[in-house]
């Protein structure tokens, strides 16, 4: 016959309650459940930046040829990916194209057409700097061709100056002859 022990059932809920705490402490030990992770997307921005990345990192005759060929494919086959890039290799090399040609191909291209934010923000950024590199060509080639036509009128009045000097030895020159003509003439007409 078995015998009842109270002895027996003290220990068993305390070995119950470190039990189920211990449980609980590895739980915590280890975090919270993680997700599983989101596949990653590759968006436009990660290509322009990567694409940018690897131009800078060019000689200028490997971006020029980059960007010759890029433009070329451009005019093939039209297309938002190639535009952006031009966009980003315009801003590294003359040799991607014509910015205000650039310019107008990205005010024809829709905002919601970006895959996200960043490229949309990105693109603004690229933009605005494709216009005060714009800005200052135009300036440069005005300022250049003021130099010419004051480098012209300098030519002009510097040549004046010098038909001026010219003319004006001749007349020496005729003068001289002139004299030595009448001394001759005197000596000749004193024999």
């Amino acid at each position: 016959m078995m015998f009842f022990n109270p002895r027996l059932l003290l220990p068993a809920p305390l070995i119950l309650l470190f039990a189920g705490c211990a449980e609980v402490d590895s739980n915590l030990r280890q975090g919270p459940p993680v997700a599983a992770a989101e596949p990653t997307v590759h968006s436009d921005f990660e290509d322009l930046l990567d694409f940018g990345a690897n131009l800078a990192a060019m000689n200028a005759q490997g971006r020029s040829e980059t960007c010759r060929g890029l433009a070329k494919r451009h005019k093939e086959t039209p297309d938002k990916t190639i535009t952006l890039q031009l966009m980003t290799g315009r801003l590294l090399s003359d040799a991607c194209g014509d910015i205000p040609k650039i310019l107008d191909e990205l005010a024809s291209i829709p905002p919601e057409s970006y895959a996200d934010d960043r490229t949309r923000r990105l693109v603004a950024i690229h933009t605005e700097a494709l216009k005060r590199i714009n800005s200052a060509n135009k300036k440069i080639s005005s300022l250049e061709r003021k130099q010419k036509s004051v480098q012209n009128v300098l030519d002009a009045k510097d040549t004046a100056g010098t038909k001026k000097t010219e003319s004006h030895l001749l007349r020496e020159k005729l003068e001289a002859i002139r004299s030595m003509e009448k001394q001759l003439d005197e000596t000749g007409d004193a024999k």
